[in-house]
């Protein structure tokens, strides 16, 4: 800014008389630069031009730099996973894991499923062995002692099914039942002995349950909790198998037959392997959100998509698996299996509107499960009529008949059979 000072004369009068003309600078107002002049002065802070921004995602390949007429997954998997050999790297990984995972295929026994399996026999003993070793420990004080009439009934049954069907036989801690309903598998298994090595052979004569690390030889400890508020059952497959079994289910079964299809299901995990499967698809179900994460998807979203899509329903379709084996089995030790949808139905009773659906359980709903069972009825009662025949016809007059003057009528009795009371 400048100052423009010129000189003017002003009089000054001293008594009265004008002595002399004195110059004194004036001041005018300053002429102030515009804006634009000022910044076109102005250095720059930088020493390009700016440039036009714009979102190119689909618009122009970022590693060629050619312009996309539609939109290029292989764009996409590049800038994802950070160039073409990444892709390459990520190709190579994905093939080798398919590989690996087809080379470890098996089927389940006798519904001949197939599954991804690569976890060996010594690794699920190993983890079997720590949960039995905490579950006894959880409940401590609660488990009945071997002696017990309900755990010599409960035991009893599951040797009826485990010999039958070829896979061992229960540790002896008391033989005798308070139920006749009990031995009726040494007269109902082709006539002889339902305890002797004929038996076990007949019993798997088809090789139906090969795969699954089961023989004669194997030893199952059966175990009964009491929780008479716990509706439930559970197997622990290795070593051998544990069966624990809460007092609570006992009233749900209300007979026999009843518990042999709860005895029947928990052994079916253990011949189909289904604990070293859930460990194998622990693996996949990490390797696929891993890879869904590194597509850029929301931790949080990959999360969901891999319970609700894949672990919930290989969960809910081992438990159906398991209804299916197990009806087998307990049909092949000549129990009645038109008894297990009527134990569904029982199970259901308090379930309400959760009983009809299953998309966040990690078991079928209890009314899928009654139309399963209803539908592999024909299967079970034709295997039933193929190793029990007329024997067991004959000596159903002599279970009605103890049923009500025998032991059995200690648990009470419903049509003939034995109830838990």
């Amino acid at each position: 800014m400048r100052l423009n000072l010129v000189r003017t004369a002003i009089p000054i009068a001293r008594n009265g008389l004008l002595k002399q003309a004195v110059r004194v600078p004036a001041i005018r107002r300053a002429s102030v630069a515009s804006p634009s002049a000022i910044l076109a002065h102005t250095k720059p802070f930088h020493s390009s031009g700016p440039k036009q921004r714009r979102y190119e995602r689909w618009e122009e390949d970022p590693w060629s730099g050619q312009p996309n007429e539609r939109p290029d997954v292989m764009s996409f998997l590049r800038r994802r996973l950070g160039g073409d050999r990444a892709v390459w790297l990520w190709g190579i990984g994905i093939g080798a894991c398919v590989i690996y995972y087809c080379a470890h295929l098996e089927r389940v026994p006798i519904t001949g499923r197939l599954r991804f399996i690569d976890v060996s026999s010594e690794t699920e003993r190993e983890v079997g062995q720590e949960s039995f070793a905490q579950t006894l420990q959880e409940f401590q004080g609660k488990i009945l002692p071997p002696g017990s009439p309900v755990v010599r009934r409960v035991r009893d049954i599951c040797e009826r099914i485990v010999a039958s069907n070829g896979l061992g036989h229960v540790k002896a801690g008391g033989s005798a039942l308070g139920a006749v309903e009990g031995v009726l598998g040494a007269w109902g298994a082709t006539g002889t002995s339902g305890a002797d090595d004929d038996n076990y052979a007949e019993g798997d004569s088809e090789g139906r349950f090969k795969g699954s690390n089961l023989g004669p030889d194997t030893e199952w400890d059966v175990y009964v909790v009491q929780a008479p508020d716990v509706k439930n059952a559970f197997v622990l497959p290795r070593p051998d198998g544990k069966i624990f079994v809460f007092t609570g289910i006992l009233p749900v079964s209300a007979n026999d037959n009843g518990l042999a299809t709860v005895l029947g299901h928990e052994i079916s995990h253990v011949v189909a392997r289904h604990g070293a499967e859930r460990m194998s698809s622990m693996k996949v179900l990490f390797a696929i959100s891993f890879l869904l994460e590194a597509l850029g998807l929301d931790v949080g979203i990959t999360r969901a998509l891999v319970t609700f899509m894949l672990m919930l329903p290989n969960s809910r379709k081992n438990e159906a698996e398991a209804d299916e084996i197990g009806l087998q089995l307990m049909a092949q030790a000549c129990f009645d299996p038109s008894e297990a949808p009527k134990l569904w139905e029982r199970m259901s009773a308090g379930e309400g509107v959760a009983g009809k659906f299953d998309f966040m359980s990690t078991h079928p709903a209890s009314q899928k499960r009654i139309r399963n069972l209803e539908k592999e009825q024909p299967q079970a009662l034709e295997i039933r009529a193929k190793h029990c025949g007329y024997t067991e016809q004959q000596y159903g007059s002599f279970t009605n008949l103890l049923g009500k003057n025998g032991p059995g009528a200690q648990q009470g009795s419903q049509d003939g059979v034995p109830t838990w009371g």
